[in-house]
């Protein structure tokens, strides 16, 4: 009788990164929680630690939640008028659970587009919802980091090594490039298609990339789809203030978490402004590593930005309620909504 050829297993390198990542996920947790100074040391001290400052760092991170779901609806509406909120909810979700578990978050905006798609909601208009909030949000991020910088200059140079600097600055330069590339999308139509379609022939001719015409052609459905929708948002100038004051709203609340984590610890003389200022350096400097959630470089980023407000003995404490409030908990509370539907009919949209 002849015998099947066994197949040979195969270990992707997509399985061991992620089995890379969970288990440097899970060694943090535990160095946290048992380690010198950690969560159980903190405990057997018997320092009071306010469950009610923990509190509101969870209600604000709610609400950051809260208003990105808004933010989305907001968007979405203005080309689909029969836009239900609890499909903005259900996309929000989708992309905080997806961001949360993919490298620099880039799983989060392809599988909102998806969902969305799913949903009924034409695909580029999704995509040009998504990349104006996008650019919204880093057009505050870059604001709240300048203000930072030119406020509280000293302590930067005063308390970072030379490595965050460098990576700081890097960061900052990463946040200013792509808000150009951004404002070109937004207000550059014709030189965009030119330059992107020459980018994704020149993918063409070294065999990176198959079906260029098709890819093309769905590209600049996309890019006439966001100027469309730009010059919308443009026009409506109240919507653009909403959206803009909706925004750095849902940033403070998220920046805020650290400042209410210090405060369960009693610790005295907490300046806010300073802190707000750290936590944006902390998000802009650990979005850029490419780990899901930032995983390590976040920590560091933490105890580096904040080790002039909250002291040896609280810090890894710290770190730790912060990530499984703004991480772990997002992981926890978007994991039912992780699930893609089949498609709906299409809704109407505005012409």
């Amino acid at each position: 009788m002849e015998q099947t050829p066994n197949k040979k297993f195969r270990i992707s390198f997509g399985l061991i990164f992620n089995i890379a990542i969970m288990a440097l996920t899970i060694f943090l947790v535990i160095y946290f929680i048992f380690s010198e100074d950690g969560l159980i040391d903190l405990v057997k001290s018997g320092l009071e630690i306010s469950v009610w400052w923990i509190l509101a760092a969870v209600i604000l991170h709610l609400l950051n939640i809260s208003i990105d779901t808004t933010i989305i609806y907001l968007f979405v509406k203005q080309s689909v008028p029969d836009l239900k909120f609890k499909t903005a909810l259900h996309a929000s979700m989708v992309g905080q659970f997806y961001c949360a578990v993919t490298p620099s978050s880039t799983g989060g905006q392809p599988m909102q587009v998806l969902m969305m798609s799913r949903s009924g909601i034409k695909g580029s208009v999704a995509t040009s919802a998504l990349i104006q909030k996008f650019l919204v949000w880093q057009f505050t991020l870059a604001a709240y980091c300048i203000v930072a910088v030119v406020s509280r200059f000293s302590f930067f140079s005063e308390n970072l090594d030379p490595a965050m600097w460098v990576l700081s600055a890097i960061g900052f330069a990463a946040q200013m490039g792509m808000l150009v590339v951004l404002l070109l999308a937004s207000f550059a139509n014709g030189f965009t298609k030119k330059v992107t379609g020459g980018f994704l022939k020149l993918l063409g001719k070294l065999h990176i990339l198959k079906n260029v015409d098709e890819k093309i052609a769905s590209l600049n459905d996309t890019l006439e789809s966001f100027h469309t929708s730009n010059k919308a948002l443009n026009r409506n100038k109240s919507l653009q203030v909403k959206i803009y004051v909706l925004t750095a709203i849902q940033m403070t609340a998220f920046f805020l978490v650290p400042y209410c984590i210090a405060m369960s610890f009693h610790i005295p003389h907490l300046n806010i402004f300073d802190m707000l200022c750290a936590q944006s350096y902390v998000t802009m400097v650990s979005s850029m590593v490419p780990l899901p959630g930032g995983s390590g470089a976040a920590e560091y980023c933490f105890s580096t930005f904040f080790m002039a407000y909250i002291s040896a003995e609280t810090m890894k404490s710290s770190i730790l309620i912060w990530r499984t409030i703004t991480y772990y908990g997002t992981i926890l509370i978007s994991l039912p909504f992780s699930g893609i539907k089949k498609k709906k009919q299409p809704l109407t949209a505005k012409e």
